[in-house]
């Protein structure tokens, strides 16, 4: 490998720019020579024989098409790019996930497409996790946004109840910006991860919809990190046997302030150790090997 390049949406406010920056510094952590850049003309000049480009669909305007690089690829078809095998394509884990299982949950690789499915997981690296919360005071801090839409697809619904359940047992609720300065409401990584630790609960809450599909949010992984134990209203028990798993908003509650000391420690204490197979680290390390 030559370098690793990130191309478009540097300059842009877009969803999928958090992960595009998220491969960047973690690229850069494992000591590759990494650039990011926008989806510019001029920027083609930067690519070289060996590099390894990440692109996504919505910046590809001028994402130079090469025989002697390879692509990672998301949401762009590897043929209609004119490719053979230089390239992988990259997709969210859900239950719609296609190919093997590489050994881990929530990891598959489809050979036919040359798909490699796995969460986005953490890219907070380890030791910057922080360690089991005892929150004092009942507030439970909600970072992001709550939405729905005519699909059904948005969180909004289950929060309503949640919320509720929560001014029930007296807790307080805040609602905060995005944990990405990327959002024009965004606020730190940092500051985010210190309201979800002093939550009370710190539920990684899911629409109905990506429930339904298993869908596995990197709210979970940032929760986690953030030192409280994996608590949601969707199942993620496959990995985190020790979580507390509910579709009742009421009883989701009321098994986590149930929790003793001891029990959260060790609850946070395991699922950051089975954490560390879906930081951004492993997972480049996947995409790497799969571009082999």
């Amino acid at each position: 490998m030559n370098k690793v390049i990130l191309w478009g949406l540097r300059s842009a406010i877009d969803s999928y720019k958090f992960i595009q920056s998220s491969f960047h510094q973690n690229a850069l952590r494992m000591g590759y020579e990494s650039f990011w850049v926008d989806d510019l003309e001029t920027n083609k000049s930067l690519v070289s024989k060996g590099d390894i480009i990440f692109a996504v669909d919505r910046a590809q305007k001028f994402l130079p098409v090469r025989n002697d690089v390879r692509y990672v690829l998301h949401n762009i078809s590897g043929d209609d790019l004119g490719l053979e095998s230089n390239f992988i394509q990259i997709q969210i884990f859900d239950k719609n996930a296609l190919g093997a299982n590489l050994g881990i949950p929530w990891v598959q690789w489809d050979k036919d497409s040359r798909t490699l499915f796995q969460p986005w997981g953490i890219p907070t690296p380890p030791r910057l996790w922080k360690p089991p919360s005892h929150p004092i005071k009942r507030k439970e801090f909600w970072m992001g946004s709550i939405w729905n839409d005519e699909a059904n697809r948005g969180n909004s619904q289950f929060m309503e109840k949640y919320i509720y359940e929560l001014k029930k047992q007296g807790i307080q609720f805040f609602r905060k910006g995005t944990p990405t300065r990327f959002q024009k409401n965004g606020i730190s990584e940092k500051r985010g991860q210190k309201l979800v630790n002093q939550s009370i609960i710190g539920a990684a809450v899911l629409g109905e919809l990506q429930r339904k599909n298993l869908y596995v949010p990197c709210r979970l992984f940032k929760n986690i990190a953030s030192g409280v134990p994996p608590s949601s209203n969707g199942d993620f028990s496959e990995v985190f046997q020790e979580g507390i798993f509910d579709s009742n908003p009421e009883k989701l509650i009321a098994k986590v302030l149930n929790l003793t000391k001891n029990e959260r420690e060790e609850i946070v204490s395991s699922s950051q150790t089975k954490m560390l197979q879906y930081t951004y680290t492993a997972n480049l390390n996947r995409i790497f090997e799969s571009l082999l």
